[in-house]
């Protein structure tokens, strides 16, 4: 029970300090294979992501106990795949929660530094987000923000991040960030 309370908690930290960026690089990954690479090897790179799963052998099925690791708690598949540039690839992975409720989409932005396929940019979100452009000098996400007395099932408000790369910080940089709510029916 201590590992649940402990993933909620990171879950909590995930959602209140929203962007992290990384810098793991993969020993494995010359960046002549950025292009050509399986996605479920890709995202192996990253190891263990915020959220405690642990992205070791790429898609499939996770457990979060560790004396049943056969468990399938977690079910974890590429959503999106593609090139957006030369030198840059996006990966969008969906990890389905298969014993509870919940999901998250992570969003990985893969490319070269010192010659080996690095997270150029890699953020988490909570159930869904949509990749409304991606390039090597932009990238707009938009996704579902709860406020107040929200039901988990709904949140009120859609917020979109427009990140723009910046060629000094070597890295994709918060440009906007707004919200507005979302339409009811």
């Amino acid at each position: 029970m201590g590992k649940r309370r402990h993933l909620a908690f990171t879950i909590s930290v995930a959602i209140l300090f929203g962007v992290r960026t990384v810098s793991a690089s993969a020993r494995d990954f010359p960046c002549s294979d950025l292009r050509k690479a399986k996605a479920a090897r890709l995202i192996s790179i990253l190891g263990t992501l915020p959220s405690e799963l642990d992205f070791s052998h790429g898609t499939g099925c996770y457990s979060e106990d560790e004396d049943n690791p056969k468990q399938c708690d977690w079910k974890v598949a590429v959503d999106e795949d593609r090139n957006i540039s030369d030198d840059r690839r996006l990966i969008v992975v969906d990890s389905e929660h298969m014993i509870g409720t919940g999901g998250w989409m992570d969003v990985l932005v893969l490319g070269c530094r010192a010659g080996k396929v690095t997270a150029l940019f890699y953020d988490e979100f909570l159930y869904a987000v949509d990749v409304e452009e991606a390039s090597a000098d932009k990238l707009v996400l938009k996704f579902g923000k709860w406020v107040g007395s929200d039901p988990h099932c709904c949140p009120s408000m859609e917020e979109r991040q427009v990140y723009v790369w910046s060629k000094d910080a070597q890295k994709y940089v918060l440009e906007r960030d707004y919200s507005f709510p979302i339409a009811k029916p």
